[in-house]
């Protein structure tokens, strides 16, 4: 075996390793079925349509992923919800207190206005590809990896198809010239 395969070959196990843990590390994050369903219900389409305790807001506000913190909504909403019962009862609430949906929703999980996010073709096509809960793996990540899992197996027939090739050269006597 060639020099250079055996540190690829322990590069590439050490990466799917760390990705694995990363894996479950991030659905570790979720770790309260109440603030998992509170989560997953406003990913559904961008509101909360049910009724949860004050303390799945809380968890829930722990648990968002983290491209929600960055580039999504949820936060706010989670935010503007338990700020609208704790006025409601002037700040006299429990872990128990309901918090009912918000009316009118919330801006969603794309960022935009909660009605216009069923309008246009690409919203459409993004939200039959797109991951339909808080805690599933992107499509495009998916993609992604079996991209680099084919290109990796092509290059290893290649790398074996050369060898191979290499030494039925080699085994071959050299071709006779006609003799004088």
């Amino acid at each position: 075996m060639p020099k250079f395969l055996k540190p690829l070959i322990l590069l590439v196990a050490v990466a799917a390793v760390a990705g694995l843990a990363r894996v479950d590390k991030a659905q570790a994050r979720l770790e309260s079925k109440c603030s998992r369903t509170l989560i997953h219900d406003w990913y559904v389409d961008g509101r909360i349509d049910q009724t949860y305790p004050v303390h799945c807001y809380r968890e829930a506000l722990r648990d968002i992923p983290e491209d929600q913190i960055v580039y999504g909504t949820l936060r706010d909403d989670l935010t503007r919800a338990l700020q609208s019962v704790i006025r409601k009862h002037n700040g006299d609430i429990g872990p128990n207190t309901p918090v009912p949906p918000l009316d009118g929703g919330g801006s969603g999980p794309s960022g935009g206005a909660g009605a216009d996010n069923d309008k246009g073709f690409f919203n459409w096509v993004a939200k039959k590809l797109g991951p339909s809960t808080a805690d599933s793996i992107p499509i495009p990540l998916l993609v992604l990896g079996g991209l680099a899992l084919a290109l990796m197996g092509a290059a290893a027939i290649s790398f074996f198809a050369r060898r191979m090739q290499a030494r039925r050269a080699a085994g071959d006597p050299p071709p006779q010239g006609p003799s004088f």
